[in-house]
């Protein structure tokens, strides 16, 4: 499945691309990932619980990328195979559009179909995203709001 998602920071382009790929500082601001330990330089560790038990487990590699704007990466062994570029703007002084497109497959059938009818891997990225903005642009934003992932089984309001 692929995604792509597009948010604006209110910083000059290479400040953005230093403090957005510098996981290390803000990976406390992810509301879902269960690990994300950099184990080497191009390396990182990476889990992250969706609903149903399903907790997805990869290792992100970085990957050859044509730009200095660009990071690409793919992952190796897990549950979760993923593929992805984010791709950095700027769009006048002090703003910089950052893209993020991800090519996702996940291993398991069942929470394969699960994803396809409900996309909580969708819903689990914009979360993140706006966890990641609300970090570094201080928006008072609720970080630990979640998205209902199955909005037909909530309880209705009287």
């Amino acid at each position: 499945m692929l995604l792509q998602k597009t948010l604006h920071m209110s910083q000059s382009l290479a400040e953005c691309k230093v403090r957005l790929s510098s996981i290390q500082s803000y990976r406390r601001q992810f509301v879902m990932v269960t690990k994300a330990t950099v184990t080497s330089s191009k390396t990182i560790d990476f889990s992250f619980r969706g609903p149903l038990g399903f907790q997805a487990r990869t290792l992100l590699l970085a990957a050859r990328s044509d730009s200095p704007d660009q990071f690409a990466f793919e992952s190796t062994g897990g549950n979760i195979d993923v593929m992805g570029l984010v791709d950095f703007q700027e769009v006048r002084p002090n703003c910089t559009e950052v893209t993020l497109a991800v090519h996702y497959e996940i291993k398991n059938k069942i929470f394969a179909w699960l994803d396809r009818h409900f996309r909580f891997v969708d819903a689990f990225v914009n979360s993140e995203l706006r966890s990641i903005r609300a970090h570094f642009e201080g928006i008072a934003a609720p970080v630990v709001e979640r998205p209902a992932v199955f909005p037909s089984l909530e309880t209705a309001a009287a």
